[in-house]
């Protein structure tokens, strides 16, 4: 399995899970949709603590989801609140090739969350 094809699976793992809640699957996915764009302006450490200080609970489920992805690529195997916050201080903590490394890497993994917000939960943009 090439690493594309292991965040294509483990994103749509996360994402199926909402596919048939009630209200959350709008809002996760909103933020699903919109996190790409947010970490290209603002950066990786910015995007992370902005999505995490939000009020709505749907948006906090989204950053651990997308960090217990990236956690588990990485091999920690951490989810939820857990994986966040090692991921959070992982990013804080990192030089500038492995932070740039490490955006690149989160950029990979948001474009597939972005994918299969659109396709598994048919969220759109402008939505919310």
């Amino acid at each position: 399995m090439t690493r594309e094809q292991k965040r294509a699976s483990l994103v749509y793992d996360k994402i199926k899970q909402y596919e048939n809640s009630e209200g959350e699957p709008k809002d996760y996915g909103g933020m699903a949709l919109r996190f790409p764009a947010l970490l290209r302006s603002a950066g990786l450490v910015q995007a992370l603590a902005f999505v995490e200080a939000r009020g709505k609970d749907a948006h906090k489920t989204f950053i651990h989801d997308f960090a217990a992805v990236l956690s588990e690529l990485d091999g920690s195997g951490k989810s939820g609140k857990a994986a966040f916050d090692a991921y959070f201080e992982q990013v804080q903590g990192a030089a500038l090739p492995e932070y740039m490394r490490m955006t690149r890497e989160a950029l990979a993994v948001a474009d597939w969350f972005k994918r299969f917000a659109q396709s598994v939960l048919k969220v759109e943009p402008g939505e919310d």
